[in-house]
């Protein structure tokens, strides 16, 4: 019995659809997989993957649920319930650290650039990411106001000031170097001279001058 056939067990309906079930956790948990590589490499935030959190999410309820349940069944059958119960919780406490990891650096990065995030990228957001980061800006005003800002005078007290040609905002570094694999031939344009990208090469180059190519899915980051 391989791993596919004991979590075969808890998922339902026909033949087929158990078939088409497995391989869409495998196929979900891939671009999980793949979103936090991206998260952790990129330096700028990229746009939620709600619908397959959701999906994910969905599947560890029915997980637990099906842990719980058959736990009650150790008595009677216990070497064989207790081999499943080790596999299905295996597979659970993997998904669970690459969204907990995941979420945790989408985290990392509204704290840094929370006032950037806020002007510019709240459309990639959660509606839990922005009710964090509206807390997190709150609590931010209040430690400034109470440590130094109410002391200064009320022009000097903004913390989004762009004038005079310094930014005050914390922006993310474009220029940051990202290990990338190209999907699909393409050439970019470093300093006015022209690259080519071979299909499956896998270079070092600069986030800026690759993002566009990240964003259509004709490059990845590693």
């Amino acid at each position: 019995m391989d791993f596919d056939d004991i979590l075969r067990d808890f998922e339902s309906g026909s033949r087929g659809s158990v078939r088409n079930d497995e391989i869409e956790r495998a196929e979900d948990v891939a671009k999980l997989t793949q979103a936090w590589i991206m998260e952790r490499t990129i330096p700028e935030l990229l746009p939620y993957e709600e619908e397959l959190i959701d999906r994910l999410l969905g599947r560890i309820r029915k997980q637990i649920e099906f842990i719980e349940l058959n736990s009650l069944e150790l008595q009677k059958h216990e070497k064989q319930i207790k081999l499943l119960l080790v596999i299905v919780e295996s597979e659970l406490d993997r998904v669970q650290f690459l969204i907990r990891s995941y979420t945790r650096t989408r985290l990392l990065k509204i704290d840094k650039y929370a006032v950037h995030t806020r002007m510019n990228e709240i459309h990639k957001l959660s509606s839990n990411e922005i009710t964090y980061m509206e807390r997190h800006l709150q609590l931010l005003m209040e430690l400034y106001n109470n440590q130094f800002l109410k002391n200064l005078p009320e022009a000097l007290q903004a913390i989004d000031e762009t004038a005079g040609g310094v930014s005050m905002i914390d922006q993310p570094d474009l220029n940051q170097p990202v290990f990338v694999k190209v999907l699909n031939d393409n050439s970019i344009e470093i300093d006015d001279e022209e690259v080519e990208l071979t299909k499956d090469g896998i270079y070092v180059l600069r986030y800026k001058a690759v993002s566009d190519l990240i964003r259509i899915g004709d490059v990845i980051a590693l």
